[in-house]
């Protein structure tokens, strides 16, 4: 992982995000809400290092897509077990850090 790779501003951006979600739901008195997003946005910002790894080894695209949105569906689906709160708030965390990512990558085509 290089330092100031996509991937790394990723997971550098979602895990402050991730805190400050938590946070701020914890004081609002919504902390298993909070923790469900906050978990979804570290998760969701390994996506990059998995499509790199992928990309690297020449792994075909559409089948590894599946595996990876199965593969987050079930880590979900574990993760909200475990916080014993519902799957969305967790989805929508990965959600989220999709949308990081795009906008790291957007701001560094701008910065090019």
């Amino acid at each position: 992982m290089r330092p100031g790779s996509i991937q790394a501003e990723t997971l550098g951006a979602s895990l402050l995000l991730a805190a400050a979600v938590i946070l701020s739901a914890g004081l609002a008195g919504q902390g298993t809400l909070g923790a469900g997003v906050g978990v979804g946005l570290v998760l969701g910002s390994f996506n990059g290092f998995i499509i790199k790894a992928l990309l690297d080894r020449r792994a075909p695209m559409l089948p590894t897509s599946i595996l990876r949105l199965a593969m987050y569906s079930l880590i979900a689906l574990l993760a909200a077990r475990i916080l014993g709160g519902s799957v969305w708030p967790v989805v929508i965390g990965i959600g989220i850090a999709q949308l990081v990512q795009v906008g790291v990558g957007v701001r560094r085509g701008l910065r090019a």
